[in-house]
């Protein structure tokens, strides 16, 4: 998107950067990928915006904040992303009267960060901060979103990252880290953490933790490449363990046991499925070849939860929400 630009009154980076709020790093990936604007350079190759630019980036930085996926915005003219901003409805946040979407900080750094902004993006209500990962599991603050900052990852921060108390507080969780083994990044990503490398500006966490991300998984076998560690996402999975418990339990008009037998073959294949993924490795291949295995494991998981949700229905079976939660599913 090309913009109008005059030298006069023009803004550098930093500066635009403190009046929309984009930091330099997102404003330029934004530029390379978008081209949301283009602005002038100095004979030195610095940029500069004019006013025109700013208030185009303000907007569509609104926009974002709201829920808009950034590539459906960048290109849209100013009379459009104004219609926009005055409509009733954010894109992708959840309708009035839903609640904000609480966020809990873990770090020495992001908690310092966080606490001294003086506004949060809209939509965000900080639920905590706190310095270490302890200090989170010694509270019993609950979360949307848990973004945890680590200086680096190693086996033992692995394990501690996928205490299953940890994930039983917050729907889900972003790892910032600086420096990582890339089997260990593919492990938790296995395991559904969202990895991201720092640095990590504090707006692009917020967008992380407004935008929804619907995506429609091909969830049919992968093809095993040993050379690669896969980190493709795994299917969520539909019941808790108390849900399996209880369908385990039930009684059903068909003349077998087919809820019990179906609820324990859904719990042996997640304990593998998380024993893949947690499994140690010594090499790259041996990484691919587990991270083929915690796929696969978790395909096999969940259309056997598939079916036995299609069995509870038949069968007029409810099922009680998981204690805690919402009547939504695991």
């Amino acid at each position: 998107m090309t913009t109008n630009n005059d030298t006069q009154g023009a803004y550098r980076i930093g500066a635009v950067a403190r009046l929309t709020g984009i930091s330099p790093d997102t404003l330029r990936i934004w530029e390379r990928r978008y081209e949301v604007v283009e602005p002038l350079r100095t004979p030195k190759g610095g940029r500069l915006y004019s006013q025109q630019d700013v208030t185009r980036l303000t907007m569509i930085k609104t926009l974002v904040d709201q829920g808009y996926a950034i590539s459906t915005v960048a290109g849209l003219p100013a009379e459009e992303l104004s219609r926009r901003l005055n409509s009733a409805q954010p894109a992708n946040l959840p309708p009035p009267g839903s609640g904000r979407h609480e966020v809990c900080v873990v770090g020495q750094a992001i908690s310092v960060r966080v606490c001294s902004t003086e506004r949060l993006p809209e939509g965000i209500e900080l639920a905590g901060a706190y310095t270490d990962l302890e200090a989170f599991l010694e509270d019993e603050t609950e979360c949307d979103t848990l973004i945890i900052e680590l200086p680096f990852l190693d086996r033992s921060i692995a394990r501690d990252l996928g205490k299953p108390q940890l994930r039983a507080r917050a729907r889900r969780v972003i790892v910032t880290y600086a420096f990582s083994p890339s089997n260990i990044v593919s492990q938790l990503q296995r395991s559904g953490l969202q990895m991201l490398r720092a640095p990590v500006a504090l707006d692009h966490l917020w967008q992380q933790c407004l935008l929804s991300h619907p995506r429609q998984h091909d969830w049919r076998p992968p093809e095993w490449n040993p050379r690669v560690a896969n980190d493709e996402p795994v299917p969520p999975k539909r019941f808790s363990h108390a849900q399996l418990v209880q369908l385990s339990e039930v009684t059903t008009s068909l003349e077998c046991e087919c809820p019990h037998h179906m609820a324990n073959v859904i719990e042996q294949l997640a304990a593998f499925e998380e024993y893949s993924a947690r499994c140690e490795v010594s090499s790259r291949q041996d990484a691919a070849l587990h991270g083929y295995l915690n796929q696969m494991t978790a395909r096999a998981r969940w259309l056997m939860e598939v079916a036995l949700e299609k069995l509870a229905e038949v069968e007029g079976i409810t099922v009680k929400p998981a204690e805690g939660k919402s009547s939504r599913q695991n």
